[in-house]
């Protein structure tokens, strides 16, 4: 099983960022490098700070065909559209009851949003399955443990995209009033994900957090979930930069298929 993080600003789009996107260039290198190593898994699970939710409820998208685009970034053309696993998704509802602290309920909106849409235009899945985020942030962690063992029964080839963004207030061109904490979050964060160390995520100072208007922590530890031991196997932070104010990140962690992990993060 394999894992990453990804960054999803719009402008990695080339339709929507244009110009701007030579100011991430190194966020482009390291997804298409990210891309490269991950191979061709059966189906890429996505969970997205973005994607309609119910606050407490975690939502499963269920129909058969995902779709969604970038009309609210005034690009309509840059449009994707994915077949969604069915039946990994009906599985994930089958045995959500067996966690008594996660609620999972379905939603046949085929809709995806920009945090799922700007990770997939690299990776190029063969099916999907698109997962919201809750308020709390520890319970996701029962989140990704319930999406590895329903990809251990199914006995797909998984890769699980945990969608996000570190601070929004990193200088004072952010999106969110300008904090000093943003970048000591983003530094910790780093850090810990450098050598794999998810369960760190859970013990990040409240105040450092507060002061960090991040979108990714949750997804995160999704991913941790997810992960388990083999977020120790060959963790690798490929890029970090925030250029915009917002903090990018992208990592891979899990065993790589015949080896393209090294090869990757040489390249």
């Amino acid at each position: 099983m394999q894992g990453c993080i990804c960054p999803h600003p719009p402008l990695l789009i080339p339709e929507v960022g244009g110009q701007s996107r030579a100011r991430v260039a190194q966020t482009v290198r390291a997804m298409q490098r990210l891309a490269a190593s991950v191979g061709e898994p059966d189906t890429v699970v996505v969970i997205s700070p973005h994607s309609e939710g119910y606050g407490n409820t975690h939502v499963v998208r269920t129909s058969r065909r995902l779709r969604g685009d970038f009309g609210r970034f005034r690009r309509p053309e840059a449009a994707f559209s994915y077949d969604n696993d069915v039946p990994f998704a009906e599985l994930l509802l089958a045995l959500a009851g067996d966690y008594p602290k996660l609620e999972l309920v379905p939603d046949d909106s085929d809709v995806l949003d920009w945090g799922v849409m700007v990770p997939l235009s690299f990776i190029e899945p063969q099916t999907i399955v698109s997962l919201s985020i809750v308020n709390s942030y520890a319970e996701h962690r029962h989140l990704g443990q319930l999406v590895r063992r329903c990809a251990e029964e199914l006995g797909r080839d998984t890769l699980f995209v945990a969608s996000g963004d570190l601070s929004h207030a990193l200088t004072h061109e952010a999106p969110a009033p300008y904090d000093p904490r943003g970048k000591l979050f983003d530094d910790e964060v780093v850090q810990l994900m450098g050598s794999g160390d998810f369960a760190g995520l859970t013990r990040i100072d409240p105040i450092l957090l507060e002061g960090a208007a991040e979108c990714g922590l949750r997804s995160f530890i999704a991913l941790g979930g997810f992960l388990g031991d083999d977020a120790f196997v060959d963790p690798q932070v490929l890029s970090y930069e925030g250029p915009f104010g917002v903090g990018y990140v992208v990592a891979r962690f899990g065993p790589a298929p015949g080896g393209k992990a090294d090869a990757a993060a040489e390249a």
